[in-house]
């Protein structure tokens, strides 16, 4: 059984001209493994837009077509717990001086996981996808602009994952959605939202390139819309031999 239950997406834009680092650097180092004193939260990471990934995206619309970073927390039970837990930490910590700087935040979504697959050439399991080391993601936030998705659902776990899980380059894909199961604040809900991501282990540039016709298809019956569609780069080296 999966331990993951949901997990935590938080964008923001890209860091401003003249940064030198310091609020990523606080962000891992600090903040980040703060985290893991909740009770539900397993794992986190955070991927990187920047360069030429911007300029390789494939959509984004309002607010998300300025992401430059997105944090993830994979988050397991008790989930309501954690997800209260995760809201009074950042409070906690801002009050002890330990929030130095903010960075502009374009969406904090708590979302269900609902579906998860790894590519047959990756030979782990679909649970652990999130959790073998990868060169960068291809994330997909979509919106529902008709109640009728079943279809759209059905086509994507059917047709459209099997044949993304084929490609070149990707591991595997983990879907999340929005539910009504838990309580949340304002901070962290939001309009009906889908977000897809498909890990990747070889240049996240030349497979987003060679995904965008496969992706562009998600959208053409009308069903959804994209918000944001684009590759993003690891924070964590790849390399660990060398020649």
């Amino acid at each position: 059984m999966i331990r993951v239950k949901a997990a935590f997406f938080s964008a923001t834009g890209p860091a401003p001209e003249g940064d030198d680092g310091s609020y990523l650097r606080w962000h891992l180092l600090d903040h980040m493994p703060e985290q893991y004193q909740l009770p539900g939260i397993i794992h986190a990471t955070r991927w990187i837009a920047d360069g030429s990934y911007r300029e390789a995206r494939i959509a984004g619309t309002g607010p998300l077509a300025d992401v430059g970073n997105v944090v993830n927390y994979l988050v397991g039970d008790p989930v309501q717990q954690t997800h209260d837990d995760f809201m009074e930490l950042g409070l906690r910590l801002a009050e002890a001086g330990r929030f130095p700087e903010r960075r502009r935040s374009l969406q904090l979504r708590l979302l269900a996981l609902q579906h998860w697959y790894a590519a047959p050439r990756a030979l782990v399991s679909a649970e652990v996808v999130p959790f073998r080391p990868h060169r960068g993601v291809l994330m997909i936030i979509e919106e529902p602009v008709s109640h009728e998705v079943s279809g759209w659902l059905h086509w994507l776990h059917t047709q459209h994952y099997p044949a993304l899980l084929q490609a070149p380059g990707v591991a595997g894909a983990w879907q999340y959605g929005s539910t009504d199961f838990w309580q949340l604040g304002p901070a962290s809900h939001g309009q009906p939202q889908y977000i897809t991501v498909v890990y990747l282990d070889d240049d996240p540039l030349t497979v987003a390139k060679r995904l965008a016709p496969a992706i562009e298809q998600r959208w053409a019956s009308g069903v959804v819309r994209p918000l944001f569609a684009g590759p993003l780069r690891s924070m964590i080296g790849w390399d660990a031999w060398t020649d």
